[in-house]
Order: structure tokens, then sequence, then C-alpha cells
């Protein structure tokens, strides 16, 4: 049985396609992210723990000083508007707060709902 050695080593061509491959898993989530915008800030999604149903969520969000546009994609989710000055407290039992811009935006209903129309 003859062992080829060129199994355990990579041709030039090869080495550049995995050192691109690599690059471009690093570059485009990054091109994803939202990035500064001049236009009016994006609206907020809080996303509480999937426990937590819709009501208590908006009321939650309420009482932390938000302005409540819309529930999101889940229950769990409400879209706020962006805060003007100061921005409000985080609600109590809240896992984060994300800007609806980039990646973000699949957590919005709304939005959701017209790209599928």
């Amino acid at each position: 049985m003859m062992r080829s050695s060129r199994g355990a080593t990579l041709s030039g061509r090869e080495r550049a396609a995995l050192a691109l491959a690599c690059l471009a898993s690093i570059i485009v989530p990054l091109l994803a992210l939202p990035g500064a915008s001049l236009a009016q800030p994006a609206p907020l999604a809080i996303v509480f723990p999937p426990w937590v149903s819709g009501e208590e969520a908006i009321a939650r969000s309420l009482s932390a000083g938000h302005r409540v546009l819309r529930p999101g994609r889940t229950a769990s989710i409400v879209v706020v508007a962006p805060a003007d000055s100061m921005a409000p407290e985080r609600p109590g039992g809240a896992i984060m707060v994300l800007a609806l811009a980039g990646l973000a935006g699949c957590l919005d209903a709304a939005v959701s709902g017209r790209a599928a129309s």
C-alpha cells in the first residue's frame, strides 16, 4: 500500500481559498452589524424570557419609562421608541435591549410581516 504525501499538505491555491473563506467569515458578520446613522435612531427591542407573557412584558417596559410601540416577533419581545436624551432604565427581568437595525431587525414582527408580503 502506497501512501500519498499530498494528503497532508495543501497547494497554494487551496491555502488561498482557505484564507479567503476565513477572512470572509469574519468580514461578512461585521458588515451586517448596524452602523452609525444620521437618520432617526432605530426603535429598540426589549427581549424578556419566554415565560414572561406579552402583557407582563409591556407592563414592565412601561414601568421602566419606555414608550411602547408594538409587540415584537414573539410575546416576550416588546418594541419601544428610541430614547430621546436620557435613556430609560432596563426593565426588570429583561434579558437584553437591542437596536432594531442590522440583524436585530428580525425581532420586529412589523418589519418581518412587510417583507413576507
